[in-house]
């Protein structure tokens, strides 16, 4: 009878035992909805290298694709790390690490010499990411020293997502720039009107985000294969993460700004 007792509960024990493992497995696969933004915004920003501690920033409006395939645009950090949120309650609040958002092509980054490159397949994504790999740090893709690694794919309009499949990472918080920026933070923002100057010569001033991207893929578009990269016409002004405005004066300028973010 002992014997009967004892195999009883032992094997309660394990029942026990063996739930809680699974209970513990089940939280390790899912995070808090604002550890889930910020790692969901790290990733977007390493797979451009964009951002407070990369080489180029993002010219929003930006589209990001969900892992049930809903599509939302924003036109700010802000806009974007609350739209994630939003998803993430309204689908449960209990996300999953492979649940990240992804960018969708096309997109528009500003170099840190004042260049605007439009990005619009896989292919030239992966190119712009590995030429800011010496300042992201080896030729991983979007994650952190010490902090999350991975990333999500990049999908084209309407789906047929291409994955990229990095590792590494991009420096992680505690940057000594201007302002308090991190993960999710420009480096700076433009104040218009902003002239933009063409290959052909042309100049084109603009007034909103909006506009500039639209004069940049209008150009693109009337001059096809060029895969044209227009410049500022210095001086330009741009608005630090403190909120300090800056006159810039130069390409070399500008680059300064860029380093000082990343400290």
């Amino acid at each position: 009878m002992y014997k009967s007792i004892f195999k009883s509960l032992s094997l309660v024990a394990l029942l026990a035992i063996g739930g809680w493992l699974v209970s513990c497995q089940q939280e390790d696969g899912v995070m808090t909805v604002d550890n889930f933004v910020m790692q969901s915004t790290q990733s977007l920003d390493g797979e451009c290298g964009a951002g407070f501690a990369g080489c180029f920033e993002l010219v929003f409006p930006v589209s990001i694709q969900f892992a049930d395939s809903s599509i939302v645009s924003v036109g700010s950090y802000d806009e974007l790390k609350q739209a994630i949120r939003d998803w993430v309650v309204a689908n449960g609040g209990r996300p999953g690490p492979n649940q990240r958002p992804k960018l969708v092509l096309p997109i528009q980054v500003i170099t840190e010499t004042g260049e605007i490159v439009t990005v619009e397949t896989p292919e030239q994504l992966r190119e712009l990411r590995n030429s800011c790999d010496p300042v992201l740090g080896g030729s991983g893709g979007p994650g952190h020293h010490g902090g999350h690694g991975g990333g999500g794919d990049t999908i084209l309009p309407g789906g047929g997502g291409d994955s990229l499949g990095h590792g590494g990472g991009h420096h992680g918080g505690g940057h000594g720039g201007p302002g308090n920026g991190g993960p999710g933070t420009p480096c700076f923002t433009l104040n218009f009107p902003i002239t933009l100057a063409f290959p052909d010569s042309s100049q084109v001033t603009v007034n909103t985000l909006e506009e500039l991207q639209n004069a940049v893929r209008t150009y693109n578009q009337n001059n096809p294969g060029q895969h044209a990269r227009p410049e500022f016409v210095f001086p330009i002004s741009v608005t630090l993460a403190d909120g300090t405005v800056v006159v810039v004066n130069s390409r070399e300028e500008l680059r300064a700004i860029k380093d000082a973010c990343r400290g």
